[in-house]
């Protein structure tokens, strides 16, 4: 199909994304309105609000027309009428007109200015300046989410209300009279949001940061609740969908929070902190207990140090910001401009440390049913005063279990831990205190490197990649972070360009080794390749390459075993003798393809099933959990436990070895 459209958004390059076993390669995503289409049978001059996925980086400035050759498809987004699948090469019709293009300019030399500096601190810069948070990596994004400080990543109502406060600050010196200062005020609040393009986002921060302008300069709050509702009037008439927008709902409740607990939560900190302590304090706990709700809710976990983050980031907002935009204006003068920059840089690399603190600090991660009954001892805590004691003491209960749970995992007599990584494998059989072998690596880089630094290995000697599928191999980067790398096992098909410094050998049947206590044993694949049928799926062939490995910690038996089918299940199950083993991490994310005579073989004592949430492949099978449990299996799956620790202890009168398991939960 042929389109044509006018470009209505930033191109945003997408995160690669781990897909089964496929990696989603990174796309230009952005917003067109059409004007015409054409395909086979029709067609169509028709204006429509498409997003369009391309399959490489593309710099193109809202306002420019373009021809694209690609497929609709139906899309979930509800402001756009349809997704299009784009061909790499198009036809631009047109640029922007000479106003466009000079603000690109400057937008792009300022992103290339702070790239410079190939730090976090420098990639949040033009995020709170200009909006432009293409600089940033997908670990540092979800560092700022989980620290609380999210709302610094692009600009906001806070960004603008800085700027117009020391233009409003600075007229007061030369104009005497308020509605002068205020038009003033506004005129240069219009002349920096062109600057960082007039889209809805930008545009709300404006108008919310003018509603704060005018709770500051009357002092009448009921004034500024008068302009907030305007606001979100205009903004809603301008973009309905807003009223869907995770930003938009987090800068009403943010601006909603200074306008009316600020003033409130001030007055009464002025009986133990000076004003300016009181002040700070004030506006981030006022904007962190509207917004921190709404976050519950949208992301199901709560960032219990959100509060703490922002008061001791808070003074350093308004210097960054200050000092990113005098280093835009004084782009032309390059000397000028540099220096500005570089000294806000080395302040925000503060933000950036305690973003980064993020790694190491609990959050809260909610069930649906936890979160229901949170949200309503919330409500009862803020509106029904009878029982606004009971309430608080409930969630400081709950607070306190969830932390406790956090802290106490994985315990200190930990000998196993089946990391949470989402859709994919990775578990940890601990050598010593802070060392440890590594089987797999899961899907994300980040939950894997956050699971190490959980139980404290630093120092991992072997790390094992089962085979070629990206479920199992694609966070590897996490486990190479700031630690040492001993070995790298793999089946001989994984490739990857992170790899190329650590030693990585081929092993297959009969290879042995051992690492402190720790006996290891690979039983397959052999070295001649078995042919099995191919299940539905996305690669029998492979899956059955998986390295499967018995691990031997004294006496305790662990079976680890990829991704292998019922065909390569069996044939290890004629081969070898698999009875006596305690701990089997089910194969294939516990999926309904599984041999029965494999698994009465072996009978564990406990099944480990690694597997993401709401996945979309139905595991684990319910029959195969059934199984499991009639066998006298105890069964953990980290879609519902979370993260999953082992340790065990023989037992004299029973004869046997006792386990004990920890979970972080969800």
């Amino acid at each position: 199909m042929k389109v044509i459209a006018s470009v209505t958004s930033d191109p945003k390059l997408t995160f690669e994304r781990v897909r089964g076993s496929n990696i989603n390669p990174s796309q230009s995503s952005f917003l067109v309105r059409t004007s015409y289409l054409e395909s086979q049978k029709a067609s169509y001059e028709v204006r429509l609000a498409l997003r369009v996925l391309i399959p490489k980086k593309v710099e193109f400035i809202p306002g420019d027309l373009v021809e694209f050759q690609g497929r609709l498809i139906k899309s979930k987004e509800r402001r756009v009428a349809a997704l299009l699948i784009a061909d790499e090469e198009f036809l631009q019709l047109s640029k922007v007109g000479a106003l466009g293009q000079l603000l690109a300019e400057i937008r792009s030399k300022f992103r290339n200015q702070a790239a410079a500096y190939e730090s976090n601190s420098g990639a949040l810069i033009p995020g709170m300046i200009l909006g432009d948070t293409s600089l940033q990596s997908e670990e540092f994004t979800q560092q700022m989410r989980r620290s609380g400080l999210a709302h610094l990543t692009a600009v906001s109502g806070a960004n603008f209300a800085i700027v117009s406060a020391l233009v409003f600050f600075l007229l007061r010196l030369f104009v005497p009279k308020l509605g002068v200062r205020i038009v003033a005020t506004g005129l240069i609040l219009f002349l920096f949001l062109l600057l960082v393009r007039p889209s809805p986002a930008v545009l709300r921060a404006g108008l919310m940061a003018l509603v704060v302008l005018l709770a500051i300069a009357t002092g009448n709050r009921a004034n500024a609740a008068a302009a907030l509702s305007s606001a979100v009037i205009v903004l809603l008439l301008f973009d309905p969908f807003q009223g869907q927008d995770p930003g938009f709902i987090l800068s009403v409740l943010a601006t909603s929070g200074l306008i009316f607990l600020s003033p409130g939560i001030k007055e009464y900190l002025l009986r133990f902190f000076p004003p300016w302590l009181a002040e700070i304090v004030a506006v981030s706990t006022a904007a962190t207990l509207l917004c921190t709700p709404y976050l519950i809710v949208f992301t199901a976990q709560a960032p219990l140090f959100a509060i703490p983050f922002n008061i001791v980031t808070y003074l350093l907002v308004a210097p960054v910001t200050i000092l990113g935009f005098l280093s835009v204006l004084t782009l032309p003068i390059p000397l000028i401009s540099q220096g500005l920059l570089a000294i806000a840089e080395f302040l925000a690399r503060w933000i950036a440390y305690i973003a980064s603190l993020s790694d190491v600090t609990p959050t809260l991660s909610l069930s649906y049913q936890l979160l229901l009954i949170t949200l309503a001892l919330i409500i009862v805590i803020l509106f029904v005063t009878s029982l606004r004691k009971i309430g608080i003491a409930a969630l400081v209960v709950i607070i306190f279990l969830g932390v406790f749970s956090k802290v106490s995992f994985p315990g200190s007599t930990w000998r196993l831990v089946q990391c949470d990584v989402g859709q994919g494998d990775a578990l940890v059989i601990k050598i010593s205190s802070s060392s440890a072998l590594l089987f797999d690596a899961g899907p994300d880089p980040d939950l894997l490197d956050r699971c190490l630094k959980s139980i404290g290995v630093k120092h991992l000697p072997l790390i094992v990649l089962s085979h070629n599928h990206a479920d199992h191999y694609y966070g590897v980067s996490g486990a190479l972070r700031k630690r040492e790398i001993g070995q790298i096992w793999s089946n001989g098909n994984i490739s990857r360009a992170e790899l190329s410094n650590y030693s990585v050998s081929k092993v297959g049947a009969g290879d042995i080794a051992r690492i402190d206590d720790v006996s290891l044993e690979v039983l397959w694949p052999p070295a001649t390749s078995s042919q099995f049928s191919n299940l539905s799926g996305d690669g029998s062939q492979e899956n059955n390459r998986s390295l499967v490995i018995l691990a031997q910690v004294g006496q305790v038996k662990i079976l680890i075993t990829g991704d292998i089918e019922p065909g390569a299940q069996e044939e290890i199950a004629k081969r070898y003798d698999l009875s006596g083993i305690s701990i089997l991490k089910v194969p294939h994310h516990g999926s309904r393809f599984q041999s029965e005579f494999f698994l009465n073989q072996i009978s564990p004592d406990i099944s480990l099933i690694s597997v993401g949430e709401s996945n979309s492949y139905g595991h684990p099978d319910l029959e195969l959990l059934k199984k499991l449990r009639l066998m006298g299996s105890r069964v953990y799956r980290s879609d519902r436990d979370g993260p999953i620790s082992l340790s065990w202890r023989f037992d004299e009168g029973a004869m046997g070895y006792i386990f004990t398991s920890r979970n972080m939960g969800r």
